[in-house]
């Protein structure tokens, strides 16, 4: 405080506050994010690989299955959008998987792949939630930031006392 101005507020000591380490970040938040982007991965390879599939084994040059192409890209961004931890690829990526399977089952007129489908459902939806509790979780943090750990020797109740010397 200024001994000028008496009116002056006295200066407060302002610690940055960090944004949580991996490390931090709960189990239940961080690994149904994992298999999501995993499973994504795996979708687009599956996609991929039928994709080069059906584009090898047309001789005509099918034009619809290189449409497939923009599907693989569509796929390997939203992968890489909930390895990022996205809330909008997460739930995008739902949707999209959504979409696209019961568009598949309208046009064939049976539920192929249900249960495959149902499997990566699950953990888009799961990717999905544990993206917005991930976002949660970082705006508690950082309205509460955990107090920072300082070593035993400078802790009062394990300090060295005068007469231990």
């Amino acid at each position: 405080m200024n001994p000028s101005n008496p009116y002056e507020s006295p200066a407060a000591v302002i610690t940055e506050t960090r944004l949580p380490l991996e490390r931090d970040v709960p189990e239940e938040i961080s690994h149904p994010i994992k298999h999501g982007w995993v499973a994504a991965c795996v979708s687009c390879a599956m996609t991929l690989i039928v994709t080069l599939i059906a584009l090898s084994g047309d001789s005509a040059g099918n034009t619809d299955a290189a449409w497939n192409f923009v599907d693989v890209a569509l796929i390997a961004g939203l992968a890489f959008g909930i390895y990022k931890r996205s809330r909008t690829a997460a739930t995008l990526m739902l949707a999209y998987f959504v979409l696209s399977k019961v568009l598949i089952m309208i046009d064939t007129g049976k539920p192929s792949g249900l249960v495959l489908g149902l499997l990566f459902a699950i953990f888009y939806f799961r990717a999905m939630t544990a993206t917005f509790r991930y976002h949660r979780f970082l705006r508690e943090w950082k309205r509460n930031p955990p107090a920072p750990k300082r070593p035993l020797s400078e802790d009062p109740l394990f300090a060295p006392k005068a007469s231990d010397t």
